[in-house]
């Protein structure tokens, strides 16, 4: 009898064991695709020719938005512009518009909206163009979004969507230069000092914006 009950007693643990893991992987899962994307996005932008181009990752900077910080995966810095970066690490077939402020995800027949992240991703321009036009006022900044997983990428009105690759071809597409080796460095500077580094109000962006992530459906 004492052996069924802590065969019981142990079953009974181990189910509890196992739902919380899975638990936690499902709470923590998008979060890890994220950062394997994004991670494998800056290894794509450091192959840019390092003399001229210097990138940045996981940038929080001040924000005039819905929150006081804003999170920005990519900065690239270069002879040649500012590019703000977004990489979306979702999987499927990708639906939109430049104009639409949702797309739209298809897995075979699952299908998902989410917002879209041009919009996202022109609040981080915003962001950094408070923190450096000031000093650069006519400093050329543009934006791209990154899908690094994505199967087929269909959206239309605009150039500055595409694979990690297709980013990549975009950027070095701009070749005029329009800022010096000294501005170059001086603009990393300025990124640099303003990026917000501290654990707990990284803690309390990322809480702020998991709320807003959910009712807009990022």
């Amino acid at each position: 009898m004492a052996s069924l009950i802590n065969l019981i007693i142990f079953l009974w643990v181990f189910a509890v064991i196992i739902w919380g893991l899975g638990f936690l992987l499902q709470w923590k899962l998008p979060y890890l695709i994220g950062r394997s994307g994004e991670k494998f996005v800056s290894r794509k932008l450091f192959t840019l020719n390092p003399a001229y181009y210097k990138v940045l990752d996981d940038l929080m900077l001040p924000s005039l938005g819905n929150l006081a910080t804003t999170q920005i995966d990519h900065v690239v810095v270069s002879n040649y512009g500012i590019f703000v970066i977004e990489t979306k690490s979702y999987k499927g077939w990708i639906f939109g518009t430049a104009n639409q402020s949702h797309w739209t995800q298809v897995i075979y027949r699952y299908k998902k909206k989410f917002y879209s992240p041009l919009y996202q991703n022109y609040a981080h321009i915003k962001a950094v163009e408070s923190v450096l036009r000031p000093l650069y006022p006519k400093i050329p900044i543009t934006g791209f979004v990154v899908f690094p997983s994505a199967g087929k990428l269909q959206i239309t009105g605009t150039n500055a969507v595409g694979h990690a690759r297709d980013i990549i071809r975009k950027i070095e597409t701009y070749t005029a230069p329009v800022i010096s080796d000294a501005e170059k460095e001086d603009l990393v500077k300025i990124l640099s000092a303003y990026n917000i580094k501290d654990k707990d109000l990284r803690k309390e962006h990322n809480k702020n914006a998991g709320v807003i992530k959910t009712s807009k459906g990022y």
